[in-house]
């Protein structure tokens, strides 16, 4: 009995289902053959407590490994390795310590990204151009474009094929989404920094963002960069307008975080950590020292933000892809311990990734973007609030801003307005205007309804149970506390042990 508990505890760890067999299988049978039945009972009992703190000591170890924002669906190793527990303390240090118009870092990392692009140029400049087609979704097949020049691997780019068919496509599309017959035989989508992993995806996937499927045929598809050189012949482009294509918003969500990102840096010298896009918008996290430095975000910080970035707007800055090693990126994001840690901990030695440039901003990313900035027409600061690195409340406080943008001013109007709306219907805001409940540290998160409250929360149940009863269900009453061992099998007690109450 007890090695069938065993194994089935251990399924999916075999260094403890290891152990545990053999604690019970070499140890004992040998010291149990000569002992009474009550001294067998005995040496049972004691292997079951054994047996149940290893299950503990399984399950500790797995939160202890995920705290570092696992969450659920994200949980699985391949979105890549994970900041080292050793290394999630508060690291921020003074690499802010006041807010500073236009730091001279902006500068030292600029000229840093100047040198590598001039060896990356010369790399490309070693590439061999060779004719390529385009298939277009409905079958029709492109070779050249209106003045009758070929297109060419290394050379043509998404935004030139959509020339071809009309300039106003592409105007106004955000981001293409190619699907490759194959690679030219000198592309390495490893050289090319396309190997690693996306160090946005899981807090795009907090967001409401799904991930890309991992396929051998998903592979070959991708969002690929207005303004960036096609690899290859291509079985089907579609261009993707914000309008129609949610890979498009979280293309133009995603330059816009970057645009916001650039504003903070000019304006507070913000140590940028990540900034991702999210389902309706986008925000970007950023150390701002600690309470002496005055680094926190207030809302008369928004109409300096939002003029900010129409300047940056004005400017139609292009974003430009940057291929870079390890140590390339370690060297352009010096003095930033959380753009450091990143690159240390997601990137593997040996390899490269992406950065991104538009104006003064240079941010570690894997991209697309959108041309420039200037295809951001409309941009509003929303909300601000305080985060951690890591989501562990353990490590630095960081400064989170949230942005929403549209390539049109009467999209905002319409959003900002929707939002007006949403606030008056917002039952958190009824609940507190009308007593319906209210809230106890003594059972934080959980409602104390009040009287009038209390008559809603009644009506409800009454409406359940008629509907219960109508559609031939029977009642059951089940407890309000249970052991632990529960929590653990349904993965509650990995993932929120330290915040259950």
């Amino acid at each position: 009995k007890t090695n069938e508990e065993a194994d089935k505890t251990n399924s999916n760890q075999p260094h403890c289902g290891n152990i545990a067999t053999m604690a019970t299988e070499e140890s004992t049978t040998a010291a149990m053959s000569n002992l009474s039945i009550e001294d067998k009972q005995a040496e049972i009992a004691l292997l079951e407590e054994k047996l149940r703190n290893l299950k503990e000591d399984v399950a500790q170890s797995g939160d202890k490994e995920n705290k570092a924002g696992l969450q659920g669906r994200r949980a699985k190793a391949s979105t890549g390795p994970r900041m080292d527990d050793s290394t999630t303390n508060l690291i921020g240090g003074e690499s802010f310590l006041k807010r500073e118009v236009n730091p001279a870092w902006i500068k030292v990392r600029a000229d840093i990204y100047d040198d590598v692009k001039k060896r990356r140029d010369e790399e490309l400049s070693k590439k061999i151009p060779v004719d390529i087609e385009v298939t277009l979704p409905d079958g029709k097949v492109l070779s050249e474009d209106k003045e009758g020049n070929k297109y060419q691997a290394w050379h043509t780019t998404p935004f030139d094929v959509a020339c071809t068919i009309s300039r106003g496509l592409a105007d106004n599309t955000a981001v293409a989404r190619v699907t490759y017959t194959a690679y030219v035989p000198d592309y390495d989508p490893e050289e090319d920094g396309m190997g690693g992993v996306d160090t946005l995806a899981e807090s795009m996937a907090d967001g409401g963002i799904d991930a890309a499927k991992d396929d051998d045929k998903s592979k070959m598809t991708v969002l690929w960069d207005m303004t960036r050189p096609l690899v290859g012949s291509v079985s089907k482009m579609e261009f993707l307008k914000f309008e129609d294509d949610q890979d498009a918003r979280t293309v133009f969500w995603h330059s816009s975080a970057h645009i916001m990102g650039e504003a903070l840096e000019r304006l507070y010298g913000s140590r940028l950590t990540i900034g991702p896009p999210l389902a309706g918008g986008f925000y970007y996290d950023s150390y701002m020292g600690d309470a002496n430095s005055d680094g926190a975000f207030r809302e008369d910080d928004y109409k300096p933000v939002e003029a900010e970035v129409q300047k940056i707007v004005k400017q139609k800055q292009k974003f430009e892809r940057l291929v870079v090693t390890k140590e390339e990126a370690l060297d352009m994001f010096a003095g930033n311990p959380f753009k450091e840690q990143i690159i240390s901990t997601k990137i593997p030695d040996g390899t490269r990734t992406t950065v991104y440039r538009c104006g003064d901003l240079v941010d570690l990313c894997r991209g697309p973007h959108v041309p420039n900035t200037g295809r951001i027409k409309a941009f509003a600061a929303t909300r601000h609030s305080a985060t951690n690195w890591l989501g562990d409340t353990e490590n630095d406080s960081l400064q989170r801003i949230y942005g929403i943008s549209f390539p049109d001013k009467k999209m905002l109007k319409t959003w900002l307005e929707n939002q007006d709306k949403a606030k008056e219907r917002d039952h958190r805001r009824i609940a507190q205007q009308q007593d319906l409940v209210m809230f106890h540290e003594l059972s934080a998160g959980s409602a104390f309804w009040l009287p009038h409250g209390a008559r809603i929360y009644n009506k409800l149940i009454n409406f359940i149970k008629e509907h219960y009863w109508k559609r031939g269900y029977d009642e059951i009453i089940t407890p309000n506390v249970y052991n632990l061992d529960l929590w653990h099998q349904s993965g509650h007690a990995m993932h929120y042990k330290d915040a259950m109450f």
